[in-house]
């Protein structure tokens, strides 16, 4: 059976042939699945290929729009959300662990259809439910995990108990 990949076109990108593989090596990562630019880099290091080789390869799979970070930073934060409410705290943490550029990581999150309010009560009745004994303070380092910040935890905290009639006499600080 004929490889796929030897169809894929080597030739000089900035001056550096990628006749080495790299860029052969760099589309076939590239097919089994989505890979940010960091993580494809780390990859192709792993594989031994040489630094030159690797900027060459990963200019090239840009050009021919194999490698896209804002598409990847956009599809994971889709999936992230689609499985669990989560906050812009552990969704930029997220995209920082996948090799995502912080600035990049900060304009996909701005980008989001929802506000943090939208998903901390998402996320606050759904604790509720499943948790209805858990106090205010669990309820907050239970929210805090999930990357919401302090001023919105206490926020949603104080209008999920103000309407449920419940409110504390005092607020604890949650640490």
């Amino acid at each position: 059976m004929d490889d796929p990949l030897a169809a894929v076109s080597v030739r000089p990108v900035d001056g550096v042939r990628a006749a080495d593989g790299t860029l052969a090596a760099a589309v076939k990562l590239l097919s089994v699945r989505r890979l940010t630019r960091t993580q494809l880099a780390q990859k192709l290091r792993d594989r031994g290929h040489s630094a030159d080789s690797i900027e060459a390869a990963l200019a090239e799979c840009e050009r021919r729009k194999y490698l896209d970070d804002r598409t990847y930073a956009q599809l994971l934060v889709k999936n992230l959300l689609e499985r669990r409410a989560l906050g812009s705290l552990r969704l930029k943490n997220e995209l920082l662990k996948h090799g995502v550029d912080p600035e990049l990581a900060r304009a996909v999150i701005a980008e989001l259809d929802d506000s943090d309010d939208a998903r901390i009560d998402q996320a606050l009745a759904k604790l509720e439910s499943a948790r209805p004994n858990d106090g205010y303070a669990q309820l907050g380092r239970r929210l805090e995990r999930l990357g919401f910040g302090a001023p919105a935890i206490a926020s949603a905290l104080r209008r999920s108990f103000s309407r449920r009639g419940e409110m504390p006499d005092r607020i604890e600080i949650l640490e």
